[in-house]
């Protein structure tokens, strides 16, 4: 029997960086969708205090965690402009791009945070587009709270949220963290 209930499903985020929370919402979609594509939002600003990452940084953790669906072609990772402002014509491009990868519109997306996402859409593009929101507070961390733990050096705290595919890349995040931060100042 096949689980899967849509063709196709999106997944957008910073990922700054993955944490259990984002893979809850990439589960759900691997599980309902028969391909997934998850988007990783590019500030146009470049590296900054809430994106310390880059999209290349960020692409490679969702890699070490999802290998398998990556190479199986279940699972799809791309860039997308980041959110500046609330309105249709981000909501537009990410469903054009998406349709220029999947070959066409993606009927299920899923989120977490702003539970007011299908805003950001044109009215007519998401006629078939299903929401499925899981709540944020049943994520129970945040990206800022995992760069938190890095910069306080408080790995087993880390490690509660943390896929263990990662957990070798501790130091690395940590590095990158603080250099990001010392170039800042």
């Amino acid at each position: 029997m096949q689980d899967e209930i849509f063709k196709y499903g999106i997944v957008v985020g910073r990922f700054q960086h993955i944490h259990i929370g984002h893979e809850k919402l990439i589960n759900i979609g691997l599980k309902i969708c028969e391909k997934l594509l998850v988007y990783i939002t590019v500030s146009d600003k470049g590296e900054n205090e809430k994106n310390p990452y880059t999209y290349e940084y960020r692409k490679s953790l969702l890699e070490i965690i999802y290998k398998e669906e990556v190479e199986k072609g279940k699972l799809i990772i791309s860039p997308i402009n980041d959110l500046a402002v609330l309105d249709t014509n981000w909501g537009k491009e990410v469903l054009e791009n998406a349709k220029t990868i999947l070959s066409e519109y993606p009927n299920c997306i899923i989120y977490g945070k702003d539970k007011n996402i299908l805003k950001c859409f044109p009215k007519d593009m998401v006629d078939n587009l299903t929401e499925v929101y899981v709540d944020r507070n049943s994520l129970a961390i945040s990206a800022t709270k995992m760069r938190e733990y890095l910069l306080e050096n408080n790995e087993q705290e880390w490690k509660k949220y943390t896929n263990p595919k990662i957990y070798n890349k501790y130091k690395e995040l940590k590095n990158k963290l603080e250099e990001f931060y010392c170039k800042k100042f």
